[in-house]
């Protein structure tokens, strides 16, 4: 290929690049400017494109033009040319591998196979740094490198050339042409966020009788609002939606103790915001589902948990779980969650529940800044070889050990205060008990006056200490 067609070339690929990037630009100004939850901002024209599929062979598409044309340039001797495309389409590379780990996961790793997208890839799931952030910055690299090529591989005549045409067009018509631009594309996104959440926003009972019919009909990300009120349960999600009270603490679910009042089952990217969940056998269960939010909701009087997590990713932020009924009963349970990324544990009121506050059972968690009260049967559980990080919790009034770590479990326990412990059914009332192999990390942790301190037993293991 000539020269003039090599760039013509890379100058296509460009122009479509940064019609790409700014998809991901107006991403973020949904997100930070416009105040979509992540799940909800998928740019203009995610919510038609946002497959895997496409992601996967439109970054394997570019890669393949930036191999071509860095073969092309070697050959025809442009040392800076094939240099610089070389270093690009080694960058492009890795963001291709990503694209390809991520079809890897949604098409062959079990858990993605029950449809949970966006699959993480391979630096968000090991950094845990947001994927919307990371794709951001990978494309603003592109982007800006392929900038930097376009600008060093242009013909000699090329900003000449613009220049004198620019010349040509009087100030006053450029500027005005540059300002509709500009508007146009401030206009696009802001009216394309504004039409998206005009299309995809339910109304119950105003557009639809009960909120399961909603669900039932809520195309993938749609945000569903409920006005206050009763409403029966049980409530069932497999989809991806925002479900959210329009006044917090008015819409109450209430429901039986034959099921859940919500149960949410291989999904991904579903928001439960802002309700009174009343009654069930739990209230909220997860399973078989990824990035699952829990905000702001009230949820009392479950049977057997008023949170449960099996199976399942979620962050359970700002709630406050009461009063199960079962002599069993208890909070926030996670089980079984070692194949999901760690869930998030924060900021809750946990308390008068019949056995733990908060369990994990073969779990991944979080557990930071909870407000852990009147339980009878220990505060915060770590066991059957559960992973925690158990930071700036209250632990006040709970029977039995504030803090429970067993069965090979690892925790680090930081900051956390426990006081006004009560004696549990086996006489003890232990503010931190370790035993049976597990590990526990402590650093900076209260007691209150009168309150004992550490046990450790069979072969328990710990380091660190913690001060009155």
């Amino acid at each position: 290929m000539k020269t003039r067609a090599l760039f013509t070339l890379l100058a296509l690929a460009f122009a479509v690049q940064t019609a790409h990037h700014a998809e991901h630009v107006t991403q973020l100004i949904q997100i930070y400017a416009l105040g979509f939850k992540p799940p909800e901002a998928h740019g203009l024209l995610g919510s038609v494109f946002d497959f895997e599929w496409v992601h996967f062979l439109y970054n394997v598409g570019l890669e393949l033009v930036l191999v071509r044309l860095w073969l092309a340039y070697r050959r025809a001797g442009n040392k800076t040319g094939w240099r610089a495309l070389g270093g690009l389409a080694l960058f492009q590379g890795y963001h291709s591998i990503e694209h390809i780990v991520k079809l890897y996961q949604y098409l062959f790793v079990p858990f993605y196979q029950l449809g949970i997208r966006p699959t993480p890839g391979f630096l968000p799931l090991a950094t845990g740094w947001p994927i919307f952030l990371v794709h951001f910055w990978l494309n603003m690299i592109v982007w800006t490198w392929m900038a930097l090529v376009v600008w060093t591989l242009r013909p000699p005549d090329l900003v000449p050339g613009a220049v004198a045409a620019l010349n040509r067009i009087p100030l006053p018509t450029a500027l005005a042409k540059l300002t509709t631009v500009i508007a146009i594309f401030a206009g696009l996104a802001v009216g394309g966020a504004a039409l998206y959440r005009q299309i995809f926003t339910l109304h119950v009972p105003a557009d639809y009788p009960t909120l399961q019919a909603a669900i039932d009909a809520a195309p993938r990300t749609a945000v569903i609002l409920v006005a206050p009120g009763d409403y029966a349960g049980p409530i069932s999600i497999q989809n991806s939606v925002t479900v959210r009270a329009e006044q917090p603490g008015t819409a109450r679910l209430i429901g039986t103790d034959d099921d859940a009042v919500i149960s949410i089952y291989g999904t991904h990217d579903v928001v439960i915001d802002g309700f009174v969940i009343e009654g069930g056998y739990y209230g909220v269960l997860i399973e078989e589902s990824e990035a699952v939010t829990l905000a702001d909701n009230r949820i009392v009087g479950a049977w057997l948990a008023g949170i449960r997590v099996s199976r399942a990713q979620a962050r359970i932020v700002g709630n406050e779980v009461r009063g199960t009924r079962s002599p069993y009963g208890m909070g926030i349970e996670l089980a079984n969650t070692h194949s999901r990324a760690e869930s998030v544990i924060e900021h809750n009121t946990v308390s008068g529940h019949p056995h733990e506050g908060i369990v994990l059972h073969n779990a991944a968690a979080e557990v930071v800044g909870n407000w852990v009260a009147d339980n009878n049967l220990r505060g915060i559980a770590i066991t059957e070889m559960s992973m925690a990080t158990v930071q700036d919790n209250t632990l006040i009034n709970n029977a039995d050990a504030g803090l429970y770590i067993v069965d090979m479990s690892r925790v680090e326990a930081e900051n956390n205060r426990i006081g006004a412990m009560r004696p549990g059914p086996f006489g003890w009332a232990h503010a931190i008990r370790v035993e049976y192999y597990a590990e526990a990390q402590l650093k900076g942790n209260r007691l209150d006056d009168g309150v004992a301190g550490i046990v450790v037993w069979h072969n328990g293991l710990v380091d660190g200490d913690v001060s009155p």
